[in-house]
């Protein structure tokens, strides 16, 4: 049985006969386990440090997918050349394997965060309406905002401000600062609402990046070598594909997995 060290210095070996400078551990890859970069004639794969070594060869296996998907599409938006026209039944094995494949925990609190907020939001929205009936989250109420004074007023887009020598907050809102009932929870409330737009475009922004072709198929790749019996199960009309489109540049990897 080959040893996933044997492989990762196969992998290395290969790419760089590519043409690929690759680095294992000498940086943080700007942040994530691996990153690809390409120029007009140079390309480069780092690997984050402190991986173990099943980790290090998912990570050259999904970066080097990005450069077999460059190589055939430098928009990266078409995945024609392994799957064909990309009907919705690939399309949605390719995102199903991607989902089941994002750990749990790091969505879930995503989303447990979300929920918390909506219903602190309707918590104090509930009592806002105890005071003014008229009140609508939906809606800008420009009264409230009026007799809120400056620099308080800035607490409307910030959570925390400086104001001279002297910091703003809402979370000591309640404490330090002369506001009535209504201002203090319109500005709770705004504070609130900000927190859960930036939840959400953080969802968006991640739905984004992991829907997109070029990470669907880097993902598909990695999961096809390193876990081929779950691919196979989950995905076997893009395996099929594949298989079938005979990619050259894989054929050195099939030699190394399967």
């Amino acid at each position: 049985m080959v040893s996933e060290r044997n492989r990762i210095i196969e992998l290395s070996e290969y790419l760089s006969s590519l043409g690929i400078e690759i680095n294992i551990g000498k940086n943080k890859a700007r942040g994530h386990k691996g990153i690809f970069l390409h120029g007009s004639s140079a390309f480069r794969i780092d690997i984050s440090k402190n991986l173990e070594d099943k980790d290090i060869l998912s990570v050259i296996l999904h970066e080097f997918a990005h450069y077999i998907h460059y190589s055939y599409d430098k928009t990266l938006k078409s995945l024609e050349f392994a799957f064909g026209e990309l009907t919705d039944d690939i399309k949605e094995e390719l995102i199903n394997i991607t989902v089941q494949d994002i750990p749990k925990g790091f969505a879930s609190s995503i989303y447990a965060k979300k929920q918390e907020l909506a219903k602190e939001i309707k918590i104090y929205a509930d009592k806002m309406k105890q005071i003014n009936s008229e009140f609508k989250l939906s809606d800008k109420n420009k009264e409230i905002e009026r007799k809120i004074s400056s620099p308080l007023r800035y607490l409307l887009k910030y959570d925390r401000i400086k104001y001279f020598d002297k910091i703003y907050s809402v979370e000591n809102i309640d404490r330090d600062f002369c506001l009535s009932e209504e201002q203090k929870l319109y500005i709770i409330i705004k504070s609130k609402q900000r927190a859960l737009n930036r939840i959400n475009n953080r969802i968006s922004r991640y739905n984004k990046y992991y829907n997109n072709p070029s990470e669907l198929f880097a993902r598909f790749i990695d999961l096809y070598y390193t876990r081929p019996n779950y691919t196979r199960v989950a995905a076997p009309n893009s395996c099929k594909l594949l298989e079938q489109k005979n990619i050259s540049l894989l054929k050195k990897i099939n030699n190394i997995f399967l």
